[in-house]
């Protein structure tokens, strides 16, 4: 059996760095729209424009003006508090993990932080198909088991990812 979270994995291995940035964005606008009735509307427009500012950040050295005003923008729209905790709205969280594959470390100099690790690509495709597992599970039918609906959307994810990353990429390997 094909298991398409480990294809995933294998297929990201051959891509470069740079690209998979890319790709970590496509991801989690693909979630973004999965659960666009969910998100506020100023959220969701806020994680839209800070996803185009990273893609267009990504490869340059240091962080662009329009990255880091929409950077602001999102964390004024998400940011919300529970007793002394801070947390991001819907979407905010893996828009930002998905924008910090590319643009972690040039954000991290613009802010003033030391080096620090960032996720991977395939870190954020996983926790994307996780979160479109969570999603199906408040979504499913009332004859769907909570987890074979999870179990599915994961699943679901992962091909799409998958299928996104074939369509999308050049053969590593050179032209057949």
């Amino acid at each position: 059996m094909i298991v398409p979270s480990r294809l995933l994995g294998d297929l990201l291995e051959q891509i470069h760095q740079e690209r998979a940035a890319h790709l970590a964005l496509d991801f989690a606008r693909h979630v973004l729209d999965l659960e666009r009735d969910e998100i506020e509307e100023a959220v969701s427009v806020a994680c839209l424009e800070y996803m185009d500012a990273a893609h267009e950040a990504i490869g340059l050295e240091s962080a662009v003006s329009r990255l880091l005003e929409a950077e602001e923008r999102l964390r004024a729209v998400a940011q919300r508090r529970t007793g002394n905790r801070f947390f991001l709205a819907g979407g905010a969280d893996f828009t930002m993990d998905a924008a910090r594959v590319g643009a972690g470390s040039m954000l991290d100099r613009a802010h003033g932080r030391g080096p620090s690790s960032h996720p991977s690509c395939l870190s954020v495709a996983r926790q994307l198909q996780a979160e479109a597992g969570r999603w199906a599970a408040r979504h499913r039918d009332d004859d769907v088991d909570e987890r074979t609906a999870a179990r599915r959307a994961r699943w679901e994810e992962a091909r799409w990812q998958v299928r996104h990353v074939i369509a999308s990429e050049p053969n590593p390997h050179g032209d057949a």
